[in-house]
């Protein structure tokens, strides 16, 4: 979801103390506001907003939708068979949330679908927001044409929003509740290739869907809820003429879960930068804490672990940090914080770095940026002996120092570096002297820079093009000798047809 920002310093709290003044807020007509069911135009900066929730609470909800035994407590949008008392989490719509394709207007573009079941692929394109319009009633407490235009109300149309895609493939496996760790050990990821007219605040959403063989989801609906459901919560079954109790939730059987960024910001292509020149984005993930303490999130690590470019292409740096984790959580340098630096280092097995005249990938100025983060030009840097003295010999404390450079904690907590263009083909490997602790917190990173084509690539274009200038040869013979039937290549064309 993206737009543009509705003011600092809002909070939900203000918002909905203040929803008359919030209601003037969101409603502007200029700019890139966009509209849906109500006619009320939002301006997206905070996610959903106070009067996109408010429809949700007036709008009745879809009573075709499978609740099994549930007993729903009340009879609106906010309230589904996963959130049976219709609780608030922010200003999204739980009914949006748990269902997709959702059949009411949202603010939401799709980027890609990862399923399981490919097959579908062709119905979640075509049921896109991006591609198929939707429809609210005039009236916001009906959610379908035959109660609204019933009610005296009139049925409306909105277009769809426009974005490209999505795109739709088979899901990578994990294991359930593994961190999003696919077979090969690091993140399961999908690679979003930015369309060129985005430049504005946006927010990220993943929904994860996990359903059950235990009816079938696709064809089942109202008419098999309550008795009539297949599933009951926590059963008691017979099995060898006594009873087992199951653990079964049917309010989460066949769920969904989300996740959400904060409000990040996507810019413009730089004019001096190319159209067909790529940029990648390299970024840090998890946060600080073993590996008990930062679950469900995971310990520090670069994101991706692996990247694989061309030389010439451009990667983007850039990673934020914080300032609140728990104070008691592992880790190095100023208690709750995280930060983050990149410096080479000779292969993966190697936990000491290069020293930099021995660095290869980055420019010495850029390799300074990447391991100091830009401290020594903005903050007055003591000396290790300084710290040590104003605390007291205790190294501990001259660790947490804020003022200790080499721990990063002078840092600022969001690092940019800028666009890198990629210098020299090869594998280069780098580590974050903070957070790599030699143990299971391991922040490393692998930049494999490979040619544009691989040995058998090239091999295929050159006996190609020899081919190929084998070919343009033979038919100029062929014509020559056919128009100059006198000469020696003349009579042997004779000779060979």
């Amino acid at each position: 979801m993206c737009g543009d920002e509705v003011r600092d310093g809002a909070t939900e709290e203000t918002i909905e103390d203040n929803a008359a003044t919030f209601n003037e807020i969101i409603q502007d007509p200029t700019g890139t506001d966009q509209t849906f069911g109500g006619g009320m135009v939002y301006r997206f900066g905070m996610h959903e907003h106070f009067n996109y929730y408010q429809e949700c609470k007036q709008r009745e909800r879809n009573r075709g939708l499978f609740l099994a035994d549930r007993n729903l407590g009340g009879n609106d949008a906010r309230f589904t068979r996963q959130n049976n008392g219709g609780g608030r989490s922010g200003f999204e719509c739980p009914e949006e949330r748990d269902y997709y394709p959702y059949w009411h207007p949202t603010p939401w573009k799709d980027i890609a679908v990862l399923t399981s079941e490919p097959s579908r692929c062709d119905y979640y394109v075509k049921k896109s927001e991006n591609n198929r319009g939707r429809n609210y009633c005039s009236i916001t407490q009906f959610n379908n044409k035959f109660s609204c235009e019933g009610n005296g109300g009139d049925w409306k149309a909105v277009g769809p929003n426009g974005a490209p895609g999505p795109n739709c493939y088979t899901a990578p496996l994990s294991r359930d509740n593994h961190l999003g760790n696919g077979l090969e050990g690091v993140a399961n990821n999908y690679n979003w290739t930015i369309p060129k007219d985005y430049s504005k605040t946006c927010v990220f959403r993943i929904r994860y869907n996990i359903s059950t063989g235990d009816y079938d989801r696709w064809h089942i609906d109202a008419s098999s809820n309550g008795d009539a459901s297949p599933i009951k919560n926590n059963p008691y079954v017979p099995f060898g003429g006594n009873l087992l109790s199951y653990a079964i939730n049917t309010a989460q059987f066949g769920r969904t879960f989300q996740d959400r960024s904060h409000t990040f910001e996507i810019k413009k292509r730089p004019s001096s930068v190319i159209d067909t020149k790529r940029i990648f984005n390299l970024n840090v993930r998890g946060k600080r804490g073993n590996i008990v303490q930062v679950y469900p999130a995971v310990e520090y690590d670069f994101a991706p672990v692996r990247l694989t470019v061309r030389k010439g292409d451009k990667i983007h740096f850039q990673w934020t940090g914080g300032d609140t984790n728990p104070q008691g959580n592992d880790g190095e340098g100023r208690r709750g914080t995280d930060r983050s630096n990149m410096v080479e280092t000779e292969k993966l097995q190697k936990n000491l770095p290069f020293d930099l005249p021995d660095t290869s990938f980055f420019t010495d100025d850029v390799a300074m940026l990447m391991a100091h983060l830009d401290q020594h030009s903005f903050n007055p840097c003591p000396s290790l002996q300084t710290l040590l003295a104003d605390n007291g010999g205790n190294q501990d404390a001259a660790d947490r120092d804020a003022r200790n450079c080499m721990k990063l904690n002078a840092a600022s907590r969001y690092f940019d570096a800028g666009l890198q263009e990629v210098r020299q083909n090869g594998e280069y490997y780098f580590l974050c002297s903070r957070n790599n602790n030699f143990s299971n917190r391991s922040q490393k990173n692998t930049i494999d820079v490979v040619p544009f084509l691989p040995v058998w690539g090239i091999v295929l274009v050159v006996l190609g093009a020899f081919v190929c200038l084998v070919s343009v040869a033979v038919s100029g013979l062929a014509f020559y000798g056919k128009t100059h039937a006198d000469s020696w290549i003349g009579q042997l064309w004779v000779k060979l047809t």
